[in-house]
């Protein structure tokens, strides 16, 4: 049987709602238990005047990464964030991203969420 380390080693995940608090926790997770895996491409949106990268880099900074700061130094560069909004048709990714996100990930994590408790459901 293989361990979850060796299973993700090598690969590319898709995570959604990586800047919420269960992807954030996932992202962190992932990143330090599986050392060996190739990249986490995380779909963030434009948000109060933060581009997705400066978005990413805020949330990095935080304290739950302090761990993996300290024992992978490098662990920035496996996290690729792509411009997205979800809410929109084909999660508004450019031709360029969708063609880049069909041909490398293996795995998709979807952890994003509406917090806006009286939406309709669609």
């Amino acid at each position: 049987m293989v361990s979850i380390p060796e299973y993700y080693e090598g690969k590319n995940v898709l995570l959604t709602g990586a800047t919420g608090f269960m992807g954030k926790v996932l992202l962190e997770k992932l990143l330090r238990s599986c050392p060996k895996v190739k990249a986490v491409y995380i779909l963030v949106r434009h948000k109060a005047g933060q581009t997705p990268q400066e978005r990413m880099e805020e949330m990095i900074s935080c304290k739950l990464f302090d761990r993996l700061r300290d024992e992978q130094p490098e662990f920035k560069e496996k996290i690729i964030a792509v411009t997205s909004e979800l809410t929109q048709s084909e999660l508004d990714l450019s031709e360029q991203d969708k063609e880049k996100l069909i041909d490398c990930i293996n795995i998709v994590f979807h952890c994003a969420a509406t917090v806006r408790f009286n939406e309709t459901l669609r």
